[in-house]
């Protein structure tokens, strides 16, 4: 028997991608004979920014050689800084690095980058953050934009591997029905308000957030729904049972997904999983590189008016035209399997 450790960076009581990533690589590895996998997390805080080292040495200062007696094989580091780890056999999936330190800097997200102490911290974090992905003897990320960073930030190759979504085999399409579903948390970089705004410019349009919602990110949404009168066309459902999500993406008319710089974005595949097409914005990262490859949604910059042409497009279009533009996304989701994933990063490994 093999054993194999995930290790994953956890913010307590929130629950997104990564977690939905570990939980499904976990499932996977346990599912091959002769391997065993545990999930081993610590919480994460990102604020305040002087703690982030604390972060990494809480990882680094960690014994993963064995547990109980019984040896470890392998472990596999996916979101900063859980590849901080120290162990022999350490293989990197990259999920994303923390951002701040690289393509957020000095942005609108960026709250510390301005002050002269950050820049001089920020710079010996970068230099332990390309130390410690060097020791992984496998380096694979989850998208082509996060290897794109990787390459440009710290001048480090990888190869992309995409995870399916965690209920691939449970999604199913529906009818194309009368509303665009939100799917993921309502926080700023998600960027939900461009939704909101854009039904300014169309009046037919309907849509529901589904996803936790950030307690200020939500104040906006509400006063913008309460600013234009869109009550009757705009609801925010929070958190839902997986149950509720599958049923609604079977029967929405499409899914809005456009994130700043998206590393992934499970929205996207989950939609093309039910045959229902994508929009999403210019800047939006991977999100924007699949649709433009599938051809399977609409791409627009990131303003309310061109978006609410694309909102226009959509219901303009037939069933059947929609289910023609669905296909494209189902056939490029399906593809996305997970026997090559575990073959990368676990069995060639071991």
């Amino acid at each position: 028997m093999k054993h194999v450790l995930v290790l994953g960076a956890q913010v307590p009581f929130a629950r997104g991608g990564a977690e939905y990533l570990n939980q499904g690589l976990l499932r996977e590895i346990n599912r091959k004979d002769g391997l065993q996998a545990e999930l081993v997390q610590l919480p994460f805080k990102w604020y305040p920014e002087e703690r982030l080292l604390d972060n990494i040495l809480s990882w680094r200062m960690l014994d993963l050689s064995e547990a109980n007696g019984i040896p470890i094989d392998l472990v596999i580091g996916t979101k900063f800084p859980s590849y901080a780890a120290h162990h022999p056999n350490k293989v990197l999936w990259l999920v994303h690095q923390h951002r701040v330190l690289y393509d957020l800097e000095q942005t609108r997200w960026d709250l510390e980058g301005r002050r002269v102490e950050a820049s001089v911290r920020r710079q010996k974090l970068r230099q332990l953050d390309a130390k410690f992905i060097k020791e992984c003897r496998t380096i694979r990320t989850i998208s082509f934009r996060v290897s794109e960073r990787l390459q440009q930030y710290n001048s480090i190759p990888s190869q992309p591997l995409w995870p399916p979504p965690f209920l691939k085999e449970r999604i199913h399409p529906g009818p194309y029905g009368d509303r665009v579903i939100y799917i993921g948390r309502v926080e700023p970089l998600k960027r939900p308000e461009l939704l909101v705004k854009a039904l300014q410019f169309d009046k037919k349009a309907k849509v529901t957030f589904i996803g936790h919602v950030l307690e200020e990110t939500g104040e906006l949404i509400g006063q913008l729904i309460r600013q234009h009168g869109l009550a009757e066309r705009c609801e925010l459902l929070g958190f839902v049972s997986e149950e509720e999500l599958i049923a609604r993406l079977a029967a929405c008319r499409a899914v809005f997904y456009a994130p700043y710089d998206e590393d992934y974005g499970y929205a996207t595949i989950e939609a093309f999983l039910a045959e229902k097409p994508v929009i999403t914005c210019t800047d939006s990262g991977e999100v924007r590189h699949i649709v433009a490859e599938t051809q399977a949604g609409f791409i627009s910059p990131p303003d309310p008016g061109a978006i609410a042409n694309n909102l226009q497009a959509v219901y303009g279009m037939t069933d059947r035209e929609l289910a023609d533009m669905g296909q494209n996304g189902l056939i490029f989701a399906k593809r996305i399997s997970w026997r090559r994933i575990i073959d990368e990063l676990v069995l060639q490994n071991l």
